[in-house]
């Protein structure tokens, strides 16, 4: 322990996600259990930015705080009693940073709900009846109904010819998990700047695009005139969807044809909701309906699914289904009520889920192969009012995510201004710059990006070197970089060893400045120098090909 304070008081910094014998060493010690509860981040805290809403946390500890004050900096408080949640203690020339939050756990509970194995308790004003019959996923969810959803903005003029009786309602306005992460990742970049480390990280999307939009189609009915209809919409506004074939039935042989033709992708709607022979939860039924959507379709590999209904039970079990089966991504979590949308799993990003804990072990397994889109809103202007249109695209911007929109072809066939919530869905995310992906694009695009490693070595006192190294290549890779408060006013020049042309901007991510170098990885090592000189701030792209950027 003496020399883990001597490394801090010589200008380290140190983060403890919860309180213990490292973190008594320093005066932070833990007191009361916390189950669950909110949390207040200060505004002006100099650490991280205070969210507008409290932060649901499930798991954690109060903090008690000893020594001088001068040396403590409170940065979030329980919501109930006003005890430090969130603290950052100096020592010497360095920090220790202690969070009575179990941020792991708030993370992933709220992003994966509770295990389902009974009905939800229902919203106490009717908005989101889940106690109907039927196991799905929002029976899980974690977030508080009366704290944690609110109207979406105003004011909103309804469509002429829209649905009767369909108002805004309260809603999961923001994404509390990512929320949770935002604050994690600017404690990281806080802590590297004042202990003069550079650290990369390589951006979520392809350089430019600052969140990804996505259309899923799901094709309850199988109703040729209703999927001929949905076809010419999309034609028409030029997009591309994940398309979730049901069981039982099927559209005809032309009409799953012409969706392939046409650009969409071809996926799995899995039937669990007992209206059919084998429309039963379990895994000989998954198995089954994969093998009936390869053979309707005629793909080999079905990699996307959505569960009809959003149906669900247990924890970990689906997904562990999806492993061996192939099913490389699900989008099935998310809401089935009007008065659940918004973000009822706190999150636009994609993740891996984590397993539960094995029979007999102390813990939990690790993280399962599948990815995880989460899913925002259904059918816009009929089962969600689009007031909430807003609220997703906004935060999914924010936080450098994936808004989701589901729609069913019933309501586009049938009514024009479901239609027409679609053509200005679809329409305002590319005006802010969202580009609409497939769930394979995602799946593929997640993978690719998660299996490149980066690190920084500094050469000399102006100039750092990057290195990327990837078993595949990235096109249009991001790498980003929070430089030391001294480099943020500096010109920026950049040498790559890879025949490939080099964009470096500065861009806001996460809350903070960071410089933004855009490049193609090819297979192997790349390293790019980076040369900095104090004149100006990098305000606008610059690019050079040859792999020199000035």
């Amino acid at each position: 322990m003496a020399g883990v304070r001597r490394w801090i008081a010589d200008g380290g910094v140190a983060i403890s996600v919860g309180a213990g014998t490292l973190t008594d060493a320093f005066g932070v010690v833990g007191a009361e259990r916390v189950t669950a509860g909110h949390v207040t981040v200060a505004g002006q805290n100099g650490w991280v930015d205070a969210p507008d809403v409290a932060l649901r946390a499930l798991g954690g500890t109060r903090l008690g705080v000893t020594g001088p004050p001068e040396e403590t900096t409170v940065l979030a408080r329980w919501q109930d009693d006003g005890s430090p949640a969130l603290v950052v203690r100096r020592h010497g020339h360095g920090f220790m940073i202690v969070s009575g939050v179990d941020l792991w756990q708030s993370i992933v509970r709220i992003q994966q709900g509770d295990p389902v194995d009974r009905d939800g308790e229902p919203a106490a004003d009717g908005s989101a009846p889940v106690d109907d019959g039927v196991l799905k996923c929002d029976d899980g969810i974690t977030l508080c109904y009366e704290s944690d959803r609110a109207m979406p903005p105003g004011p909103w003029t309804s469509r002429p010819d829209g649905r009767d009786g369909l108002g805004p309602v309260p809603v999961f306005h923001r994404p509390h998990a990512d929320l949770w992460r935002q604050i994690l990742v600017q404690l990281l970049f806080g802590a590297a700047g004042r202990a003069g480390v550079v650290v990369p990280w390589l951006y979520y999307w392809p350089s430019g695009v600052p969140a990804v939009a996505h259309l899923s189609v799901d094709s309850d009915r199988n109703v040729t005139e209703e999927a001929e209809t949905t076809l010419r919409l999309f034609d028409e506004i030029d997009v591309r969807t994940t398309w979730c074939h049901v069981y039982p039935g099927g559209y005809e042989p032309d009409t799953v044809r012409a969706i392939g033709e046409h650009g969409h992708e071809h996926a799995l709607h899995f039937n669990a909701v007992g209206d059919a022979d084998i429309a039963t939860w379990g895994w000989p039924q998954l198995r089954a309906q994969h093998a009936w959507a390869r053979a309707m379709t005629g793909h080999e590999e079905i990699v996307s699914n959505k569960n009809h209904y959003t149906r669900w039970e247990g924890w970990d079990e689906f997904y562990r289904w999806c492993v061996a089966l192939g099913i490389r991504i699900d989008e099935s979590r998310g809401p089935s009520k009007q008065g659940n949308v918004g973000f009822p799993f706190g999150t636009a990003h994609l993740s891996l889920p984590m397993t539960g804990p094995t029979p007999g072990a102390a813990g939990y397994d690790g993280r399962l192969d599948v990815v995880v889109l989460p899913l925002h809103a259904q059918d816009l202007a009929w089962a969600a009012h689009e007031s909430v249109r807003d609220v997703i695209l906004s935060q999914a911007l924010a936080h450098h995510g994936v808004a989701h929109f589901l729609f069913h072809p019933v309501h586009l066939h049938r009514r024009e201004y479901v239609r027409n919530a679609c053509r200005d869905v679809v329409a305002l995310a590319r005006q802010l710059g969202m580009p609409w992906w497939t769930a394979e694009q995602l799946n593929d695009w997640e993978r690719l990006r998660r299996q490149v490693g980066l690190s920084v070595r500094r050469t000399d006192a102006d100039a750092l070197e990057v290195v990327a190294r990837t078993a595949r290549p990235v096109p249009g890779a991001a790498i980003d970089l929070v430089l030391p408060g001294t480099w943020t006013e500096s010109a920026v020049t950049v040498d790559s060893t890879a025949d490939a042309a080099v964009t470096h901007t500065a861009a806001e991510r996460h809350g903070r400045t960071m410089l933004e170098l855009g490049t193609d990885l090819p297979k192997g090592t790349t390293v790019l120098t980076v040369r900095l000189s104090p004149t100006a701030t990098p305000a606008t792209p610059a690019t050079t090909s040859g792999g020199t950027s000035r």
